[in-house]
């Protein structure tokens, strides 16, 4: 037999059990974990002071903090990747995602709250056939990944490693009023790094970049 055919045979033969479960109305396990995590465009450093989840049970889990990570490219939203953060597996069904973040190159502190669809939810444990690093496996878009940009503008990913990122919602935060840390330590910025300070006073902020 040709390889080409040894590898038709192997598809049919993995395929095989799925067709059947499908049949007896059998479907793959869930996944029993979920993750959620901040991102910004490079240079456009964001410290994040609170990221909370309520969960299904009607619970608040909160996040340890600190800056967000790094899209990857300045202007426009870049490429996010698999997502990643703490991988939460007591906590149930996210309902609702509050986010507090520092845009450092402002400077302005954010706020931002939305709900979780039913469908991200879904999506968060269907497991679903990927390849990845080479090899054939079921897996979960298990991520929310959220970027954030200056002037408030934010964007919601799923992803999950293997996966391509879905976009899944965009948004505009409003200002805290209370400022920073709200109003705690004077009113005080955490401080921008020298190449994030460098990149603004040489370039400025591509505000317009993060609408599209």
């Amino acid at each position: 037999m040709t390889l080409r055919y040894l590898d038709l045979l192997l598809l049919v033969l993995l395929l095989l059990p799925a067709c059947a479960n499908e049949a007896r109305g059998i479907q793959p396990p869930l996944c029993d974990h979920w993750a959620v995590r901040v991102f910004a465009p490079r240079y456009m450093e964001s410290w994040v002071e609170a990221l909370e989840v309520r969960d299904d049970r009607g619970r608040w889990v909160q996040i340890p903090q600190g800056m967000a990570g790094d899209l990857g490219q300045v202007a426009g939203w870049g490429y996010v990747g698999a997502g990643g953060g703490p991988t939460l597996h007591s906590a149930g069904a996210p309902m609702e995602i509050y986010v507090r973040w520092q845009s450092l190159v402002e400077p302005q502190t954010y706020r931002w709250t939305f709900m979780v669809s039913e469908r991200l939810r879904r999506a968060l444990v269907e497991q679903e056939p990927v390849v990845w690093q080479g090899k054939k496996e079921m897996s979960c878009r298990a991520n929310i990944a959220i970027g954030v940009a200056p002037g408030g503008r934010v964007v919601v990913w799923n992803a999950g490693f293997g996966f391509q990122p879905v976009e899944v919602m965009r948004g505009q935060a409003e200002v805290e009023p209370l400022g920073p840390d709200q109003g705690k330590y004077g009113g005080r910025y955490v401080r921008i790094s020298d190449d994030a300070k460098q990149y603004v006073e040489e370039r400025g902020i591509p505000y317009g970049s993060w609408d599209q």
